[in-house]
């Protein structure tokens, strides 16, 4: 990523848009049931009434989950001003003993045929070191792009290269997810998403490798993979300060928001 001058009235120098993040939104784990449901409302809100992704899990009280969010980490951006919840994510661990012993990615029970790298397969790697990236949503009042739930577009990454304007919330919680992963100690992380995302990541330095076939899942989508190490290590310099920053809020946060306890390992 090249850097930028600023000029007045028309750019914002990096310090400047880190130090307005900060400021406006917050990252949460939640880590009961109430807390969650933050998280699912906002992905009945788009996924099911905007987009109609998915069908909703608990029509009357506007809810969408489904059985993966049982052995998941949970993790919110809410707008400190106003309270709203604008972003959420998960990432999907699988429980290495227990009545989920057995469960798969949920990649695998929808896509499952699609994957054929040889290598870079769930199937490839011990269960607790692998992980999956989902139900990534942002708010609509917070997206520039109404094109994809994470409203991000490459004119988005282009202004944030060059001239600095804003962050994107949906950019953010895979600076988030990346966080988590680290600290739960899964390397190996998997996620579907339309490959004109996986380009737009890579612009911000989380190079992402297609690992699968297009499928028709919510449009055009293919597993895609990412070692979680070089992902920090390959993570463009300009970000890695609003990364550290993402890191030290949801630390503390992160034993009470492991599912079934027994699955975390450290928190530093």
């Amino acid at each position: 990523m090249t850097s930028a001058s600023s000029s007045p009235g028309n750019e914002r120098s990096i310090t400047e848009l880190f130090e307005s993040f900060r400021n406006e939104f917050s990252f949460k784990l939640p880590c009961n049931e109430q807390e969650k449901r933050r998280a699912f409302h906002l992905r009945h809100d788009v996924y099911c009434a905007e987009l109609h992704y998915e069908p909703p899990t608990d029509a009357e009280r506007q809810l969408e989950y489904d059985a993966f969010d049982d052995s998941a980490i949970h993790c919110v951006v809410e707008h400190n001003r106003t309270g709203l919840t604008v972003g959420c994510m998960r990432v999907v661990l699988i429980p290495v003993r227990g009545n989920f012993s057995n469960r798969k990615l949920p990649l695998l029970t929808y896509g499952g045929q699609s994957l054929t790298h040889p290598s870079l397969h769930p199937d490839c790697f011990p269960k607790e070191s692998i992980c999956e990236v989902s139900r990534l949503a942002v708010h609509p009042s917070f997206r520039k792009s109404r094109s994809n739930i994470a409203g991000v577009k490459e004119k988005d990454i282009h202004d944030l290269e060059v001239e600095h304007r804003s962050l994107p919330v949906g950019l953010s919680l895979f600076f988030a997810a990346t966080a988590i992963v680290g600290m739960a100690k899964r390397q190996h992380v998997f996620a579907m998403m339309e490959p004109r995302f996986a380009r737009l990541l890579k612009i911000s330095g989380l190079k992402f490798q297609r690992v699968g076939d297009l499928i028709d899942y919510h449009g055009p989508r293919a597993a895609f993979y990412i070692d979680q190490q070089q992902a920090e290590a390959e993570m463009h310099e300009e970000l890695k300060p609003l990364y550290r920053h993402i890191k030290q809020q949801l630390a503390p946060q992160l034993a009470a928001a492991m599912p079934h306890r027994r699955l975390a390992t450290t928190t530093s």
